[in-house]
């Protein structure tokens, strides 16, 4: 299936999030190809080009991410000229900690922010599948919001819902959170999805018992709890009503004492 949503440059917005307030996105994968670490069956951005675990580094010839420079440049016209902003988020059309240089970039971000706009915080939406690896790592300490794709607690559903790169499992992404949330503040970003029987699921069952379990494990600040809310590549993924959103968040915090912020 075609990409339902690609950007076609750095920024795009900004745009009024139901999590971050107005937010400036910023896209770091390359114009017309979707390149991810993931690829969910309920993205927004459709089916991944290019599904790929670690992206080359800058000797790998990998030249059409754009430069740390090229970003700031973008970025700092955008502060100018857009005010009161609330968050400046990398995600975009794919895993942003991908790009060779995704430290230097937030740190330049990050210096611009400070110039301009020094209110904002610098965010990332990621699928956490990189956090092993020491230079998408760095970038990501370097942000004010943490914010981790968890949509599953056993591999079979993680398999099924986020359809990763091969060398990719979820027992190491729990364990890695786990630490990290013992040292900082870390966001959980789940979108719950449901389906005709036989089809992936996030909130029945074993599928939903696990995914508490491992949210209990985590602990991080907050949990972000949503359904999807755009066209899927998947046709055959359902939107959970707004009552059930509702009722798994309260039986997530019950569970878990994790406070979760619903957005149904």
């Amino acid at each position: 299936m075609p990409a339902l949503i690609m950007y076609p440059g750095i920024i795009y917005g900004p745009v009024k999030s139901r999590r971050l307030g107005q937010s400036l996105g910023v896209n770091l994968l390359p114009v017309g190809r979707k390149v991810c670490s993931f690829n969910c069956v309920y993205c927004e951005c459709g089916d991944t080009t290019e599904l790929i675990e670690q992206a080359r580094d800058e000797q790998g010839r990998r030249t059409t991410f754009p430069t740390v420079e090229q970003v700031r440049t973008e970025i700092a016209a955008a502060l100018q000229h857009y005010p009161a902003l609330d968050a400046i988020t990398f995600a975009g059309h794919g895993e942003p900690s991908l790009h060779p240089q995704f430290p230097e970039v937030v740190q330049a971000t990050r210096e611009v922010r400070d110039q301009y706009q020094p209110q904002a915080k610098v965010g990332v939406l990621t699928s956490a599948a990189l956090l092993q690896r020491p230079r998408p790592r760095a970038g990501i300490d370097l942000c004010d919001l943490k914010m981790m794709k968890l949509d599953a607690g056993d591999e079979v559903t993680f398999q099924q819902i986020d359809r990763p790169a091969a060398n990719v499992r979820l027992q190491p992404i729990i364990e890695e959170l786990t630490k990290m949330a013992r040292q900082e503040a870390i966001i959980i970003q789940t979108c719950l999805i449901d389906g005709p029987v036989g089809t992936a699921q996030n909130i029945h069952g074993k599928p939903w018992d696990a995914l508490v379990e491992a949210i209990g494990t985590i602990k991080p600040i907050v949990v972000h709890l949503y359904p999807i809310d755009r066209p899927t590549p998947e046709p055959w993924v359902q939107k959970v009503a707004h009552e059930v959103v509702m009722e798994r968040a309260r039986e997530i915090a019950a569970r878990t004492g994790v406070p979760v912020e619903p957005y149904a």
